[in-house]
């Protein structure tokens, strides 16, 4: 695969983005691009961004002037990387890199492996000889989400969460055509976009090696209230078999 674009989402992550990182992958991987989406920072990310595309090319940004969730900053990324390059696939990744980058080489190996494949997911498998860090909380709460989930779905997916995703160029443009009903569980209605039957033929999940929470998460236990909202409304949207 010639080229692959990552979009990266952004929100008050100045303390926590490392630009060293970024830049090593882009060494690594010369087919891979980045496009961060400042997602009306209040701090210094956009400062941040400013250094990251000025030190490479292959390094894009868009500043989105007030705060709209993740689900629609991934959105406006993959629609600008889509409308800006040519390239074959498109995912988005963690500013916070839980999944380091060096996970990008067997996101790309197995669409290029499986010519039937669309999509892959990271999953946080914590296999033999793998380094799967996650608190006490958020293993509780994900298993519990992943029964939920693989009930909407209507498919035995076992990691929609991680946020590390790639899908071919036809397939990003067609999911991320509209917006999301979702901003908390958009991973899931992107599953639901696809439907059932491709996402059992068509969806391939990698696991990880490595994946390990990083301090100043978001996510807060009252959370889950909205949480739970949202899957309530994504299994109201109309189903795909």
């Amino acid at each position: 695969m010639n080229s692959v674009a990552l979009v990266v989402p952004c929100h008050n992550e100045a303390a926590r983005l490392n630009p060293a990182a970024f830049l090593e992958a882009l060494d690594k991987h010369p087919y891979l691009t980045l496009c961060f989406v400042d997602d009306g920072s209040t701090d210094a990310t956009a400062d941040t961004l400013a250094l990251l595309t000025s030190a490479s090319p292959s390094i894009d940004a868009v500043y989105l002037p007030r705060n709209v969730g993740k689900a629609e900053a991934v959105r406006q990324g993959v629609l600008h990387v889509l409308r800006r390059t040519a390239c074959e696939a498109v995912g988005f990744w963690d500013a916070d890199l839980a999944t380091p980058l060096d996970a990008v080489a067997p996101f790309v190996d197995a669409l290029e492996r499986d010519g039937g494949a669309d999509a892959v997911l990271g999953a946080r498998w914590p296999h033999l000889g793998a380094h799967v860090a996650r608190s006490v909380f958020r293993s509780c709460t994900g298993s519990a989400m992943k029964m939920l989930i693989r009930l909407v779905l209507r498919a035995p997916v076992y990691d929609t969460q991680c946020g590390a995703k790639l899908f071919r160029r036809t397939c990003a443009a067609e999911l991320f055509a509209a917006p999301f009903v979702s901003n908390w569980l958009f991973d899931v209605e992107l599953l639901k976009r696809l439907g059932t039957r491709r996402i059992a033929s068509r969806v391939r999940e990698v696991a990880l090696d490595a994946w390990h929470d990083v301090p100043g998460s978001k996510l807060r236990p009252w959370d889950s209230f909205h949480i739970l909202l949202d899957l309530i409304r994504i299994a109201r949207l109309p189903n795909i078999q």
